[in-house]
């Protein structure tokens, strides 16, 4: 016999020996905050490298645009995703993305700038593999605060909906990166 097994079953539950549905309803809002995380990432991120396509399928650069148009099309996506929503949830939702649009912006232009550089650091007759390599600790920096600041937006977004709210929109986001 190993002494290290024991013949009882093990309860990993909460501290206060919470079980059921109240648990796996818990566990369902952080995957599905989780779900709303991952996405706004992707899109955020496939935007901020300025690679993919537009949230309606043109190609557009989000994080690119006047501060003005990308208010307006904040508000037309609350709008679309958001239909059912009721006049507070819609102004939430776009006070959260604008904010949120508005702390990336100067990120985004310090992303465009490091690859302008890398550009040139790559071209010159000489490799500077020390630029080289601050420049892509400044990347991954920048990307994490990008990533933490998206994350903190979707969260707050995801106080404003409803569990079911949240579902039909974590199915969204599914669909849209597939």
């Amino acid at each position: 016999m190993n002494p290290h097994k024991h013949s009882h079953p093990h309860h990993h539950g909460h501290p206060d020996g919470e079980h059921g549905p109240k648990r796996r309803g818990r566990r369902w809002l952080v995957g599905a905050a989780l779900g709303l995380a991952a996405g706004a990432m992707s899109l955020a991120g496939a935007s901020f490298a300025g690679e993919g396509r537009g949230m309606h399928g043109h190609r557009g650069h989000f994080a690119a645009m006047d501060p003005a148009d990308a208010a307006k099309h904040i508000d037309r996506m609350v709008e679309h995703l958001l239909s059912d929503g009721t006049a507070e949830q819609k102004a939430r939702l776009s006070a959260i993305a604008k904010a949120a649009f508005a702390d990336l912006q100067p990120m985004h232009r310090e992303h465009k700038a490091s690859r302008h550089k890398a550009h040139a650091l790559l071209s010159a007759p000489t490799i500077d593999r020390v630029a080289l390599e601050q420049l892509r600790v400044d990347e991954v920096q920048r990307l994490d605060h990008v990533s933490k600041r998206i994350l903190e937006a979707v969260a707050d977004a995801a106080d404003v909906l409803t569990p079911e709210q949240r579902v039909r929109f974590a199915a969204h986001m599914k669909k849209r990166m597939q």
